[in-house]
Formats: C-alpha cells, structure tokens, sequence
C-alpha cells in the first residue's frame, strides 16, 4: 500500500513539475529591450534645433522605405525634445545624419536540469530490465540548448547646417549611440525601443553609457508607435520575447 501511494506521489509531482514547465514556455512574457545610451555634445549644441535628417549610410537613400519608417521615430522624438522639423536644408540650422544596423548574429548555450521518472520495471531512456517491486524514483539529467544573438545599433550625428551647405569642413554639434542585443534581428520591431531609450539624452552629454530598458507599456514608446499619421503603428509587438541578459 505505501509503496504503491509512494508512486502516485511520484507521477503526481512530475504532472505538476510538467505542467510548470509548459507554463513557463508558453505563457506571454512582457516585451522589453534594454539599450546602452552613450551621447556627446557640445556646450552650445542646444542652440541649433531647426533640423533636418539625412541617410547616414551612402548605401541609403532618402527615398528608402525603411529609413523613411525609422527617420519618423527619430523625428517625433526631437520634436518631444523640443526641436523644428524643416522641409528644406535652407531653413535648418542643424543636419542629422541616421545610421542603423545588426550585426553578426553569436551563437549562446545554456543548460537546465529536468527531471526523468522511472518505474514498472524501466531503466532510464526505456532499456527493459527484470522487474523488482518498489523500483521506481527519478533522477535529473541536464539538457543543453543553443540560441542566436544579434547586436543591434542606431547612431545620430548632428553637424552645424551652414557649414554642410558650403561644404566647408564638417562641424560636430552633438552624437549619440545606441545599441542593444537580443535574440530578435528584426530591427522594425526593436528600433522604437532604442529611440524611446534615447530620445530623453538627444542633444546632451551623459558623460558615460547608460543602460535604459523600456518595455511595451513605456509610454514614451507608445507616443514613438504612433508617430505615423492616423494613428495607426506600423510594428505590432510580439506577446513575449525572452528580457535580454
């Protein structure tokens, strides 16, 4: 009788234990990514805000749908910062140049333990063996598994607008970096985090990286998603990507 209670404890833990995984691998997971913020500037960079932006990449034109997606991002976001969109260079007094990307994508392991049940007579991994009554337990074995990473980035450089327009030697107001990691190389979908993460350090000096994570409910990226006209955001969010490491 107690060996026999001793088993049903035994299959209901590894029910229960099943269960917990399946939960954890299937149950939605708040998106968020977290982005690394480094920013130079100027001490009079700030009294430029009239801007324009440009591809800051030769292999990008301004006609390029994808830059057009994320130039809106970085323009709602000065403007939030208190800088003047114009429509021609002439009106402006500061020209930004856009440049986005991932990288290489680096292979990560990991490992975790599970637990293996075993009774009626079974070795572990199913090999048959003569039968003693009351053999039947679990044991752990280790699984390993494997996942991709990307490195994503975004940089904007601001340079003096008179100067671009004589083409005399090129004067730096003020830049700013980001970058990020993750398992997604879908830069539509993590580009607005990491415009929402600089957008409060555009223009100034963070004197060193900062790390900002922002996830799906900030409401800096909410105003960012909605940046096209009628209100309708061109990314929708995934119900859960794993938080980055």
């Amino acid at each position: 009788m107690n060996k026999t209670i001793s088993r049903i404890k035994i299959l209901t833990l590894g029910m229960v234990v099943s269960f917990m995984l399946t939960a954890c691998a299937t149950s939605p997971q708040t998106m968020q990514v977290r982005s690394d913020v480094d920013a130079l500037a100027t001490v009079d960079a700030l009294t430029k805000r009239r801007f324009a932006i440009l591809p800051g990449n030769k292999d990008i034109r301004e006609q390029d749908l994808q830059f057009i997606e994320f130039k809106t991002y970085v323009e709602k976001a000065l403007i939030k910062r208190g800088f003047v969109k114009v429509d021609n260079l002439q009106d402006g007094d500061v020209v930004l140049f856009l440049n986005y990307g991932v990288g290489e994508p680096q292979s990560h392991q990991y490992s975790y333990d599970v637990p293996v049940w075993y009774d009626m007579g079974f070795y572990p991994y199913y090999r048959r063996y003569r039968f003693y009554s009351g053999m039947s337990g679990y044991y752990y074995t280790q699984r390993i598994e494997s996942y991709m990473v990307y490195k994503r980035y975004l940089n904007l450089e601001a340079y003096d607008m008179a100067a671009y327009l004589q083409q005399q030697a090129p004067k730096q107001l003020w830049r700013i970096n980001v970058q990020s990691q993750g398992r997604s190389n879908d830069l539509r979908l993590t580009l607005p985090y990491m415009v929402a993460a600089m957008q409060p350090y555009l223009g100034t000096n963070t004197q060193h990286m900062v790390s900002v994570v922002v996830d799906e409910f900030d409401p800096v990226l909410k105003d960012l998603m909605f940046a096209y006209p009628g209100g309708i955001s061109p990314v929708v969010l995934p119900k859960a990507e794993p938080p980055p490491k």
